[in-house]
């Protein structure tokens, strides 16, 4: 099922590395329609902006998948609000500077988080759940302690 031109409902709800826990990953889901159908918007918008496809490692995810990926308990994901991205034929870093850039052409989005962390690297997205939200960019290198960018 899509949710938006480019993001379907499987695509935010999958885990690679815990297929086991997808099945009811995806019944959990369908209580957050709504909210995946906003994160999708805000990935719309972020694609539009680096015109360049996105690849989906994570979006929602159930207490039991969340507890598995070792999530924070207050995770945006547990709700259907973030998705972590990686931009296929460009540099997070890269990504992560034209984001910053052109925020106001991304209206919905709240928080975009360039994560570095055992080895690999995304962006954290999270979707603003009221409009008149702001927009905040951070970095973090190992998921705890983070550094806000101007």
């Amino acid at each position: 099922m899509k949710l938006t031109e480019h993001f379907s409902f499987n695509e935010l709800t999958d885990s690679q590395k815990h297929p086991e826990l997808v099945p009811q990953n995806r019944i959990d889901a369908m209580g957050y329609m709504k909210q995946l159908k906003y994160t999708s918007a805000t990935l719309e918008e972020i694609r539009a902006i680096l015109n360049v496809p996105l690849d989906v490692s994570s979006g929602f995810r159930n207490n039991a998948l969340n507890k598995a990926v070792v999530g924070s308990p207050t995770s945006g994901h547990t709700k259907g609000l973030c998705a972590d991205i990686v931009p296929k034929g460009m540099s997070v870093e890269d990504a992560f500077e034209l984001i910053q850039f052109n925020k106001d052409k991304c209206p919905s989005l709240k928080k975009c988080i360039m994560e570095n962390f055992r080895g690999s690297k995304w962006l954290h997205i999270e979707t603003k759940t009221e409009r008149f939200q702001p927009t905040k960019f951070y970095t973090t290198n190992n998921g705890k302690t983070y550094t806000e960018v101007a």
